[in-house]
């Protein structure tokens, strides 16, 4: 099967999206570094091979690796040894999401884990919208630098560095920024997505 083809029918036929929509989530997940509209019919039109970030942005979008869309294709990656750790470095990390220029998430876990790991950066008066999660979510939040505030379904909860916050996260949720220096905190999801 050529990869367009397995592309258009895991979106068609397992997600059940328009390309719009498809799109449409690949932007919420990646902002301005999401690939464009035009490349993904190109490509699932066969007439585009994809690099390897389109690829990874496409199996993050259906919540898969890159290994499993390959399968079954003309670029099925070959059999490998197991791998012990995956590293992701801070220069090529997988994807990241601006809110706003004053809210930003960065993709810190590899694309091989069961969840999702992301950096959060609040710069004064940063924001994320309110977001809620499919049901049976969720999400740690660590803070490492500054005071970040969560409004978890309307409670408010001020978390300082080393402070930490479980909650389910299908619930309506957002953090902010109050304070005048900027802030950092590592959110842990379960399960993947974005």
């Amino acid at each position: 099967m050529r990869l367009g083809d397995r592309i258009r029918l895991i979106r068609k036929t397992d997600k059940k999206m328009k390309l719009n929509e498809f799109h449409s989530r690949l932007i919420r997940i990646f902002g301005k570094d999401a690939i464009s509209y035009k490349s993904l019919i190109r490509i699932e039109k066969n007439q585009l091979d994809g690099h390897l970030k389109s690829l990874h942005q496409i199996a993050c979008g259906f919540d898969m690796d890159v290994k499993e869309l390959l399968a079954g294709t003309e670029r099925e990656m070959p059999q490998e040894k197991a791998v012990l750790a995956d590293i992701v470095r801070k220069k090529v990390r997988p994807g990241s999401f601006a809110y706003t220029d004053k809210a930003v998430i960065e993709i810190v876990s590899s694309n091989k884990a069961s969840f999702i790991a992301t950096e959060l950066v609040l710069e004064s008066g940063g924001s994320t919208r309110i977001e809620e999660n499919a049901e049976g979510s969720e999400t740690l939040l660590i803070v490492t630098k500054g005071k970040i505030t969560a409004d978890i379904h309307n409670e408010i909860h001020s978390l300082g560095v080393g402070d930490s916050i479980y909650f389910k996260s299908h619930l309506p949720h957002h953090f902010e920024n109050r304070d005048k220096k900027p802030v950092k905190g590592f959110l842990i999801q379960t399960p993947k997505s974005f």
